[in-house]
C-alpha cells in the first residue's frame, strides 16, 4: 500500500509539472534540500541528546512536554517526521520558506545541529490523534481525495493517522488548529512555496475554505 501511495504522489508532482509548463523552468526553486544518499545520512545521523542540549530556545515557543506548543500559531514539534524538520531548518535558512525569526535561528545552525534538533523531537510522542468521527466529507479527502479536483488522499502522503509517510512530509496527527489553516492560507495563496513539485500549492488552492477548516479540526482531533 505505502508503494501505491508512493507512487500516486510521484505521478501527482509530474502532472502538477506539466499543468504548470513552461512556469516551472522558470521559477526559483522551491527548496535547496536534495533527498540524496548524503542529506540522507546526516538526518538519519542526527542525535536526540546533542538536541536536547540545543533545544531550550526551540521550546520557548514549540514546546516538547507534553507536546504542545507554546501558542497556538506555532506548530507542535512532538514526534515530528525528523526529515520535514531539517528540510524546514534548511529552506528557513535559504530563504525558500520565509519568517525573520526562524531565518536568523536558522542561519546559525549547521546541517548537523539541524539533524540533532529533528532527532529530537522525532524521539517524543505526537501530541494526539485524528478525531474519532468526522464527517463523510472529512474521511473521503482524508482516505480517498477528490480524483475531480486531482485532490489525492491525506493519508497517502501523511499516514493513515496523521502519523507522516513519505520522507519530507510533515505528522499531521495533535497539530494546533490555527496553524495548520494558516499553513494551509498561506499555501493557498503562494505565500508559502517551498513544497515540492507546488504539490501543497495546487491542493490547498483547490480545497474551500471550510474544507481546510474541517480537515484542520479532524487532525487536531476536535471533531467535526
Amino acid at each position: 500500500m505505502k508503494k501505491q501511495h508512493a507512487r500516486f504522489v510521484f505521478l501527482l508532482g509530474g502532472l502538477m509539472v506539466g499543468l504548470m509548463g513552461g512556469h516551472v523552468a522558470q521559477a526559483e526553486p522551491s527548496s535547496q534540500v536534495v533527498w540524496d544518499s548524503a542529506t540522507r545520512h546526516i538526518v538519519g545521523s542526527g542525535n536526540a541528546v546533542r538536541g536536547a542540549a540545543n533545544a531550550e530556545v526551540c521550546d520557548s515557543c514549540h514546546a516538547s512536554a507534553p507536546g504542545k506548543s507554546l501558542r497556538a500559531n506555532f506548530p507542535r514539534l512532538a514526534g515530528q517526521n525528523p526529515f520535514y524538520v531539517y528540510k524546514q531548518l534548511m529552506d528557513y535558512r535559504a530563504n525558500t520558506r520565509g519568517h525573520g525569526v526562524m531565518q536568523n535561528f536558522a542561519s546559525q545552525l549547521t546541517p548537523a545541529q539541524m539533524a540533532d534538533l529533528a532527532a529530537y523531537y522525532a524521539d517524543q510522542d505526537l501530541p494526539g490523534r485524528p478525531a474519532r468521527q468526522a464527517s463523510p466529507e472529512v474521511l473521503r479527502l482524508v482516505y480517498r481525495g477528490d480524483a475531480r479536483r486531482l485532490i489525492p488522499p491525506c493519508a497517502a502522503c501523511h499516514g493513515r493517522y496523521g502519523e507522516g509517510a513519505l520522507v519530507h512530509v510533515p505528522a499531521l496527527a495533535g497539530q494546533e488548529v490555527s496553524y495548520f489553516t494558516t499553513t494551509m492560507q498561506a499555501y493557498k495563496s503562494g505565500e508559502r512555496a517551498n513544497d515540492l513539485y507546488s504539490r501543497m500549492r495546487y491542493i490547498a488552492g483547490q480545497l474551500t475554505d471550510g474544507e481546510i477548516e474541517a480537515l484542520a479540526r479532524y487532525y487536531a482531533g476536535t471533531g467535526r
